[in-house]
């Protein structure tokens, strides 16, 4: 997802799932795709952490694809507790929210 429009709707209307490292809000979507966006706010960290946390997140959610249900919309939002965390951490973090959600088979 994209669209600042589209990314607002799931905070919005997706069911929400908690973990100490990041936050789910995942809803179906009628495009037989799931999408992913990620929110990293400026408390996290500067512009360096901010984007390193992206892509730990983004590799997470890659490696999660193949078990991935299509259909769904997930919007993660990184918590500050997450940049100190190992990878190995983020990963579990990642397929527990999904799996909670209902996004993974």
């Amino acid at each position: 997802m994209t669209r600042g429009a589209e990314i607002r709707q799931v905070r919005r209307k997706g069911h929400r799932r908690h973990h100490p490292l990041l936050l789910l809000f995942a809803t179906e979507n009628d495009l037989g795709r799931t999408r992913f966006a990620i929110s990293v706010s400026g408390r996290v960290g500067n512009a360096v952490v901010r984007n390193r946390t992206r892509r730990r997140i983004r590799e997470a959610i890659r490696r999660q694809l193949p078990q991935t249900r299509p259909g769904w919309d997930c919007l993660f939002v990184a918590r500050d507790g997450l940049p100190p965390a190992s990878f190995s951490q983020v990963e579990q973090a990642v397929r527990y929210l999904m799996a909670q959600a209902g996004v993974l088979d």
